[in-house]
């Protein structure tokens, strides 16, 4: 028996994401045909990769050493299918943003992707709330960014690529009725959300104005993982992005409040400098709207047509 790439591709994503359904679900595979081919590579190896503990799998020290073997194989695998006259891999400094919450669910994924596909890209990350994405695009400090903001100069293009769910969320042990939950309710608990202005803080004082009140007791916090924690202790509610917690949707630690009138859905955007447009900035649209949908963040993808007239009519009303 000979090792295949898809042995060596189960292997792979299987370390990199720490278990055998996370590479099952990224390679759209069954769980048992990725363990069968980890077998079969170590059978071929005649190693152990993987140390099992309940769920998750650890490398071994054999399958530390084979994993840069791995990636070395599947990037030369890259290069080989652009022989047929794809484009030319990207090279020299990136400079990407993102907000904390695309961070969260899709960045890794995305780096790896962008670090097999372009094996000499560097990648300078900026980790920010959606208004200082915005502020460094329009000083032309980032190449482009991943938001729910837009409109940061006619030198910028946004694209629409998606819809994000927030929800008003709670921890399961906070004495709230069940029931309709209305902008009354919210007016007399602990509220935290990211300071003004900010597509959080909009969306918060935005509903709570639908319910006549103009309230001014919020907390804010610029780190959506620390306003999570503080969500999950009891200390406050918060709109949130469904899609960073669903893992504590489904254990039951927190709960969506429901709210009346419900919070609709926000728009995400791409936006990147327009004197960058070109193959390689689409390549690496491609790469993070391709990660971001397998990780279910958004609740609803923008059709291409309408990702197209998005862009055009930012582009037009800019230049107006």
């Amino acid at each position: 028996m000979k090792v295949t790439l898809r042995q060596i591709e189960a292997f792979y994503w299987t370390a990199k994401l720490g278990t055998i359904h996370g590479a099952a679900h990224h390679l759209h595979f069954s769980q048992p045909a990725i363990s069968a081919r980890i077998k079969e590579l170590e059978a071929v190896l005649k190693m152990e990769l993987f140390s099992r503990r309940q769920q998750r799998v650890e490398l071994t020290v054999a399958g530390r050493n084979a994993l840069s073997h791995a990636e070395r194989v599947l990037s030369a695998s890259q290069d080989f299918e652009r022989l047929g006259g794809g484009a030319p891999p990207l090279e020299g400094l990136l400079r990407l943003g993102s907000d904390e919450s695309a961070a969260m669910v899709g960045l890794t994924e995305i780096l790896t992707q962008l670090k097999l596909r372009h094996p000499k890209l560097i990648v300078e990350l900026s980790i920010e709330v959606g208004t200082v994405l915005t502020e460094k695009l329009r000083k032309r400090q980032l190449d482009i960014a991943f938001h729910t903001n837009f409109g940061a100069g006619s030198h910028v293009i946004d694209e629409l690529i998606g819809w994000v769910e927030f929800q008003w969320l709670a921890s399961r042990d906070l004495d709230i009725p069940t029931g309709e939950f209305l902008p009354a309710h919210a007016a007399e608990l602990p509220i935290v959300t990211n300071s003004p202005p900010s597509t959080l803080n909009g969306v918060v004082q935005k509903w709570l104005r639908s319910g006549g009140f103009d309230f001014d007791g919020v907390n804010s916090c610029n780190s959506l993982s620390l306003m999570l924690r503080l969500v999950r202790a009891g200390h406050a509610i918060a709109v949130l992005p469904v899609a960073v917690l669903r893992e504590q949707l489904l254990s039951g630690e927190l709960r969506v409040l429901p709210a009346k009138p419900p919070l609709p859905p926000t728009p995400y955007y791409v936006s990147y400098l327009d004197e960058e447009r070109g193959p390689g900035i689409a390549a690496v649209i491609e790469v993070a709207r391709t990660a971001l949908e397998r990780e279910r963040f958004f609740m609803k993808v923008a059709e291409p047509d309408a990702r197209a007239a998005t862009s055009a009519n930012r582009e037009r009303g800019a230049r107006a």
